[in-house]
This record gives C-alpha cells, sequence and structure tokens, in this order.
C-alpha cells in the first residue's frame, strides 16, 4: 500500500496536508569524529540542499550518509552491475534521468509477442507488471469483510479496522467538502479559477457566505504553502478511500483477471512496467530515482548507486493494499532474473496468504538475494 495518511481540520479548520565470484575486501580503520566537530552554520545553498543526504558529516558538517565520498573511495576499483529489483507501482522507464539506468532483458527481443528467454513471460524487456491495466484496489481488511465469514477472528479483526477507517474517512470527507465549498465561493467572488492568501484577504464585503469562506480559506491556505493544488491532493486522496480503498462494491481485480487466492494461477499480468498512467508510477519512479537516477547531468537529484546499477521495474502496488500473490510472484520473478537487491517500499497490517510473501522471500534469500523493505511509515 501507498501509505495516506487522512487529513483532518483542526478546531480552526486548518488542514494539515502532507504531502517511499569471490574477491578481495577492502579493510580500513572506522573514522573517528573528532571532539570538536565542525557545524554546519547558516542556511544550506541550493545545491546542498538538493543533495545534503549525499554529503559527509565530516568533510561537509553536513549529516548525510556520505555518498561522495564513498565514490571517491571506490575510484579506480573494479565493480561489478548490481540489478536491483524495484517492486512499487510502477516506474517510469521513459524518464529522462532514468533512461540510461534501466535494466534490458538481454534474453528478450522486443515486440515480437514470444517468450524469447522461456522464463513464462512475454516481451519482459524492463520488468513484469503484475497489475495490468489496474490502479485502484480494496484495502485487505475491505476484501476480507467481502468475503463475508462473519464467524473467523480474521474477518472480526477486518470489521473492527473497517469500522475505525471509515468512519474517519467520512469526518474527514465532510471537512473537505466545507473547505471546497468556502473555495468555490471564493473563486465564485473573485471571477477566477485560482487565488492567493493576499487576494483574499483583500475582500471587502457584507455578502456573509463570502466572509465565512474568506475566513476558512484565510486559516486553510497558510497550511498549504498557499498552494490550491494542496487541497486538490488532499481530495483526490479522500475521493480515493471512498471510493476504492473502503467500497465493498469495488472489484479492482477484474481487470487483472486471475485469481488472487491462487498462487498456481500465474499466466497474467502485462510488460507495460509503468502503469496505465505515469501518474500511477510516482512513487516507484520516485524510489527507483533515489537509488538511482543519473549522477551529476543537472537534472533533478543524484542517485546513490547510479554508476553501479540497473533498475528492473516490477508493478506489484496498487492505490490501496498490494495482493500477497502479486509481491511473492514479483520477488520471484526478479529473483529469476538476475536482481541481486530487490527493494520494496510498501506495507499493509493484515494478509490472507503471508506463507506465500514468506516463501518467496526465502527463495530469494537461498539464491543470495538482498532484500530492502519499508520502515519509519507513521512513525513505526
Amino acid at each position: 500500500m501507498k501509505l495516506i495518511k487522512p487529513l483532518y481540520l483542526s478546531a480552526a479548520l486548518a488542514i494539515a496536508l502532507a504531502s517511499c565470484s569471490t574477491q578481495k575486501t577492502s579493510v580500513y580503520a572506522p573514522i573517528s569524529a573528532p571532539d570538536n566537530m565542525p557545524v554546519k552554520v547558516g542556511k544550506l545553498a541550493e545545491k546542498d540542499l538538493k543533495r545534503w543526504s549525499h554529503l559527509d558529516l565530516i568533510k561537509d558538517t553536513v549529516p548525510g550518509m556520505s555518498v561522495d565520498r564513498a565514490y571517491d573511495f571506490l575510484k579506480g576499483k573494479k565493480s561489478k552491475k548490481v540489478i536491483v529489483g524495484v517492486v512499487d507501482s510502477g516506474v517510469d522507464i521513459d524518464h529522462e534521468d532514468l533512461k540510461p539506468v534501466i535494466w534490458n532483458n538481454p534474453k528478450e527481443i522486443a515486440g515480437n509477442g514470444i517468450d524469447d528467454d522461456k522464463n513464462g513471460f512475454i516481451d519482459d524487456i524492463h520488468g513484469w507488471n503484475f497489475l495490468g491495466k489496474a490502479e485502484h484496489e480494496n484495502m485487505e481488511f475491505t476484501r476480507i469483510l467481502k468475503k463475508g465469514d462473519t464467524n473467523s477472528e480474521a474477518y472480526k479483526k477486518a470489521k473492527e479496522a473497517y469500522d475505525k477507517e471509515y468512519n474517519e474517512v467520512i469526518q474527514a470527507k465532510q471537512q473537505l467538502d466545507f473547505i471546497l465549498n468556502a473555495s468555490n465561493t471564493l473563486k465564485k467572488h473573485l471571477k477566477k479559477d485560482t487565488y492567493t492568501l493576499e487576494e483574499i484577504q483583500k475582500i471587502q464585503t457584507t455578502d456573509p457566505a463570502v466572509n465565512q469562506a474568506k475566513m476558512v480559506m484565510s486559516q486553510v491556505l497558510p497550511q498549504t504553502g498557499n498552494d490550491l493544488k494542496k487541497i486538490d491532493e488532499f481530495k483526490d486522496q479522500v475521493y480515493s478511500q471512498v471510493n476504492y480503498h473502503l467500497n465493498l462494491e469495488f472489484n479492482g481485480r477484474k481487470l487483472v483477471g486471475d485469481n488472487p487466492d491462487d498462487i498456481k494461477d500465474v499466466k497474467y499480468g502485462d510488460n507495460n512496467v509503468i502503469g496505465p498512467e505515469k501518474e500511477g508510477a510516482k512513487h516507484g519512479t520516485h524510489v527507483a530515482g533515489i537509488i538511482a537516477q543519473t549522477r551529476g547531468n543537472g537534472l533533478g537529484g543524484d542517485g546513490v548507486a547510479s554508476n553501479n546499477v540497473e533498475i528492473m521495474a516490477v508493478r506489484a502496488v496498487p492505490d490501496g493494499d498490494e495482493y500477497d500473490k502479486d509481491i511473492a510472484l514479483g520477488i520471484r520473478y526478479a529473483v529469476d532474473n538476475g536482481a541481486k537487491v530487490i527493494n520494496g517500499s510498501f506495507g499493509k497490517y493484515f494478509a490472507q496468504h503471508p506463507e506465500w510473501v514468506y516463501d518467496a522471500i526465502k527463495y530469494a534469500a537461498s539464491k543470495d538475494v538482498l532484500l530492502v523493505v519499508a520502515a519509519g511509515n507513521e512513525g513505526l
């Protein structure tokens, strides 16, 4: 699941809008911190703000990961390309900062409609899309409720989680609708589709509806950085929860066409690793960028391991909760096709087939593949 935390109004109607072969080993003495550690005083330069995490505490007086220092240390040393499988919402393989590092399946001929390498996936040039054309999904506890096994312990726990989430989302929607109504009132009054805090503060009127809208948005806008688009993002989050995540009538899997409860039903998905819309691949693209976006080209930031990795895209995380089957098969796909590191920036609180994922992790371990998973969401 791409975690989306519900956002609510305070008593003052303000919303907090938030935005996942054996070689010789080099041995060297650890660096000890000096007694008088230099401290960066003042604001960081713009270039340092964009890549502070690559800087070094001692060399740059910035508490980053010392990535630049690591590159200096590795100069002149032999290296081997490592394939990193990004199991996520999809990856924009056409992105100008990622194109040079996207994995190409050397055993597959693009566009011939044939499974050239006999791995069970046709034209998997850059990876595989286990979601097909699907974008939105239920939460796992919603799917458990839909099965209707009311006497099971899993159902009872799912019902408790569903009711709590549903009540919070309905409250958020009511507050959101109040904000949208206020915003639309101001747009109508100003006769424009966008406005700033300064503009609404200058409004002088005896119309009570406009004055109430002015009061509401005067407290909301500072929380959005004076950016109305943040309210639209909040709207998308809330409506996605109402229409898809918690909708007991919604069946996102219908577009995929497989049986998600049958791990042997593997003939599904396609090779479109971006997914139906690039917007839906933003999370996976972001993750791939942190790992390997091209360094030093003046575009955006710099990847941590750009010079030594290739990104294999495995789309298995929808807007909602991922299926255990997709994650398990996604891990196995990455392992079988050469990935030595697999990144999984996702997570959920309910699972119906966790053993499939556990078995896939054990399989990866047996092939000496490292899995890196999400941690820290919601402070956990």
